[in-house]
């Protein structure tokens, strides 16, 4: 990380160094040893040795955003956002890291039901070039916009998000979302089919697409499809409220 002179006041060298090796260090705990609560601890003691650390915030409120700690994600994220933004005035290589806070601030406030909140923080990210996520963000934009009901906006940003990235198995997920909404449940199969044949980890076991392909099924009159896709819902995780309603839909539709 770059340490522009006016950023660094009252952080001494040592420091900011032992700042960005802790930074490192939760960084190969979280991917590589898969576990988070040791690189919570890291980030949380790089942001004590120096508290302009950006990525430091970043990486640890994304983490706590996984873990639904959502209130101290978004002020940890808000706080990435600003260190980014000032540095990036002198460093525009953290413009893509700035797409990347942004993007993830967005996410949290989604998640708090504060849509246009998270509209007004994607969309800045979704005009940069630098960010190589561009799928990510236009997700983001098109759940926020279909949470919210507008869904003619959320279907072109899903659509462009989708045809940016034809492996974003999430986006397909929340297109066929958007088109049982939309009352479409042929389109719905369709895009649904395209989430879970996605050759990538963890995307064949999406539990709400397929509960969603099985509601799409049942519009349709295809009871076995519908009863296959309800039975690979439960076995995923009985347990997760997806996997409950898959088993209560289950029970409904038995003789």
């Amino acid at each position: 990380m770059a340490c522009a002179g006016w950023s660094c006041a009252g952080v001494s060298e040592e420091s900011r160094i032992q700042s960005q090796a802790d930074v490192d260090l939760g960084r190969a705990q979280y991917a590589d040893e898969n576990n988070p609560s040791a690189a919570i601890v890291s980030w949380e003691r790089a942001i004590r040795r120096n508290p302009e650390n950006p990525e430091a915030h970043l990486y640890l409120g994304q983490a706590l955003g996984e873990v639904g700690q959502l209130e101290r994600a978004e002020s940890l994220l808000r706080r990435a956002v600003t260190l980014y933004a000032a540095q990036s005035v002198e460093d525009e290589r953290l413009r893509a890291q700035l797409a990347e806070a942004r993007n993830s601030l967005g996410a949290v406030l989604i998640n708090l039901r504060r849509y246009d909140e998270a509209l007004a923080v994607l969309r800045p990210a979704s005009q940069e070039l630098t960010y190589t996520s561009q799928h990510l963000v236009l997700g983001n934009i098109g759940l926020a916009l279909l949470r919210k009901g507008s869904l003619e906006e959320a279907s072109q940003a899903l659509e462009r998000a989708v045809g940016l990235q034809p492996q974003f198995c999430v986006g397909f997920t929340r297109l066929g979302e958007l088109r049982l909404q939309q009352n479409d449940a042929a389109r719905a199969v369709e895009a649904l089919d395209r989430a879970l044949a996605v050759p990538l980890r963890g995307c064949n076991a999406i539990q709400e697409a397929w509960l969603l392909r099985a509601r799409a099924h049942t519009q349709l009159q295809h009871a076995e499809q519908a009863r296959g896709d309800l039975q690979r819902c439960v076995e995923i995780a009985p347990r997760s409220a997806e996997g409950q309603a898959c088993a209560r839909l289950q029970g409904a539709a038995a003789p």
